[in-house]
């Protein structure tokens, strides 16, 4: 059975977030953590496969800490649910290549949905969030290619890059210098902003 841990200060969202996990499509064992006591901490011997962390509180978790997390812990899927609405906060921390970012207004059925996407390798982010990462205004004139907008829908199915070029049969060099060329032209500064305007498209389509 897989196992989940809750780390937030907010007893009905952490409440809340625990009844989803029970009935999401993959079974978990659920473990709310102390967020009176550090997050590292509590993790280090867990043999975690899902956090859903809210980084704001009594007791921030800082983005360095996240990053101490993801290079400690680089198995563990990370789904942040937050109501932090600061673009630059939220930017920092999907730059450290979290699974998932949710605010705390999405239903049930999108917590659910993200959690699933994420079990199944996927990562997922809801739109409030897509809109910050991406300025849609500013991308959606932007002009791809055919081959472009390909890759693109695959990213927002979450392949790898070594995943197009088997399904594409191209060399991931190639692929990779698409993805290059993609950032580029769409002016973002991170391949976490193109997987947020990859399920965009998907979203779209």
């Amino acid at each position: 059975m897989l196992k989940a841990a809750i780390y937030d200060p907010q007893f009905l969202s952490s409440a809340g977030i625990e009844a989803v996990l029970k009935t999401s499509n993959k079974p978990y064992s659920i473990k709310v953590l102390d967020p009176e006591k550090k997050l590292i901490n509590q993790i280090a011997n867990q043999d975690i496969d899902l956090l859903v962390l809210e980084y704001v509180g009594k007791n921030p978790v800082s983005s360095e800490v996240l990053k101490q997390v993801r290079k400690e812990f680089p198995l563990l899927k990370v789904l942040i649910i937050s109501e932090d609405d600061d673009t630059i906060e939220i930017k920092r921390r999907i730059a450290l290549g979290i699974h998932g970012f949710l605010t705390k207004k999405c239903s049930a059925e999108e917590i659910k949905m993200t959690i699933n996407t994420i079990s199944e390798g996927g990562k997922f982010y809801c739109q409030r969030v897509i809109d910050i990462m991406t300025n849609q205004e500013d991308v959606m004139s932007v002009e791809l290619t055919d081959r472009e907008l390909q890759i693109v829908r695959l990213i927002g199915k979450g392949q790898s890059s070594t995943e197009i070029a088997d399904k594409l049969n191209l060399s991931i060099h190639t692929i990779n210098s698409h993805r290059k060329r993609i950032l580029k032209k769409l002016d973002f500064k991170s391949p976490a902003e193109l997987i947020a305007y990859a399920i965009t498209k998907m979203k779209n389509d």
